[in-house]
């Protein structure tokens, strides 16, 4: 029975990785400073003994680090960003180069590693110059110790869609009632994917020989106001009352990056290295999401 250590296992990524790996008979242990873990899985806390566990496991998988969504960022918030990535990757490869057999290590990231961009970006182009490329960039460079011990994918992940979590979740109540429309400008590019093809992405990556980065976004390029109004069309609702950028940066911030700042990103080596979608185009996924069909 293969063993995969999950970190930040506790959230809804996680969480459904878990359940999928379980699902598939893996042995799974979930690093997290709760101590908490999906029914079935093994829970293991940052301050027990992180390279015992790692010694036996085929596998380590991390997506931990504090959600850039969660607040507003002041400065002592970005810093959390940042070193709760940082301190988890550390903490990590440190364990897997002590072994004697090291596992690989299936990194998350994300596609802000960009930057704000509206040209086509594929993994080969270099980081941009925004607060989380910069976050990327740095949580990225932690893995750079496992080069010559074993293989590491970077799965630098898009905007996930969960009719319950994150992005999709949040636009669908206003939308509903009839007062949703685009934010900011609309003309950014809001790289999406289904939260099932995320979940097989990495589960694609621990079975196989994936190493280095990956774009996790699905193939169909998308704007924020063409994300918007598919969403109304989904669920029969008008999509016309957006929200000024100017507005969005009084509300949130420095925060508001996260919403209008946008990446045209291409999976290039996803669709090289063979990854099947079950969910490529944003109407069905939609309607999957949001209607079980």
């Amino acid at each position: 029975m293969k063993h995969v250590i999950l970190a930040g296992g506790s959230g809804f990524l996680g969480t459904a990785i878990t359940n999928v790996l379980l699902g598939r008979g893996f042995r799974v242990t979930c690093i997290s400073r709760s101590g908490r873990a999906p029914k079935g899985a093994v829970a293991l806390r940052w301050s027990d003994d992180v390279s015992q566990a790692v010694a036996s496991a085929h596998a380590v998988v991390n997506l931990a680090g504090a959600n850039v969504g969660a607040r507003r960022w002041t400065a002592a918030y970005q810093r959390e960003i940042l070193t709760s990535r940082i301190d988890a990757t550390r903490t990590l490869a440190k364990a897997i180069r002590s072994v004697e057999c090291p596992p690989a290590l299936i990194n998350a990231s994300a596609v802000g590693f960009y930057g704000d961009t509206t040209v086509d970006v594929n993994e080969g182009h270099p980081a941009g110059a925004t607060f989380l490329a910069t976050v990327t960039q740095r949580w990225e460079a932690e893995t750079d110790v496992l080069r010559d011990v074993t293989r590491v994918a970077l799965m630098r992940i898009g905007v996930v869609l969960d009719p319950m979590e994150g992005a999709l979740a949040k636009l669908l109540g206003p939308i509903k009632m009839g007062l949703g429309g685009p934010l900011g400008s609309g003309r950014q590019w809001f790289p999406w994917i289904h939260r099932d093809d995320v979940v097989q992405a990495f589960l694609w990556a621990i079975d196989g020989n994936a190493s280095g980065p990956y774009n996790l976004v699905a193939p169909q390029q998308v704007t924020m106001a063409e994300f918007v109004h598919a969403v109304g069309s989904v669920v029969h609702r008008p999509t016309v009352f957006g929200v000024p950028s100017g507005l969005l940066r009084l509300l949130l911030g420095a925060q508001a990056d996260v919403v209008l700042h946008g990446q045209r990103v291409r999976p290039f080596r996803l669709e090289g290295d063979g990854f099947t979608w079950a969910y490529p185009r944003l109407i069905p996924a939609l309607q999957h999401l949001l209607h079980g069909s």
